[in-house]
């Protein structure tokens, strides 16, 4: 089976893939790639940006730490337990 471009980032990082079975699942992945799919680009021409360079720069700084502000939840333990 021929792997997806995904699957080759993913196998050359070392990340070991799940893919969700469930239509939950799927709904959830699906739902945060039209928010970065519909959102990112406008968010990046409101900030001027015109370059790859400057908007990983952006992102790192401004864009992911909003994000991870506004919807990041404190775990229930700092133990991993699934393991």
């Amino acid at each position: 089976m021929a792997r997806t471009q995904i699957g080759r980032a993913l196998a050359q990082l070392g990340i070991r893939h799940i893919a969700g079975s469930s239509p939950e699942a799927r709904g959830r992945s699906e739902c945060a790639f039209r928010t970065l799919e519909d959102r990112l680009p406008k968010e990046l021409a409101l900030a001027g940006i015109a370059t790859i360079a400057a908007g990983n720069r952006w992102v790192a700084k401004s864009y992911l730490p909003a994000g991870n502000a506004a919807f990041a939840v404190p775990p229930h333990t700092s133990s991993c337990t699934w393991r």
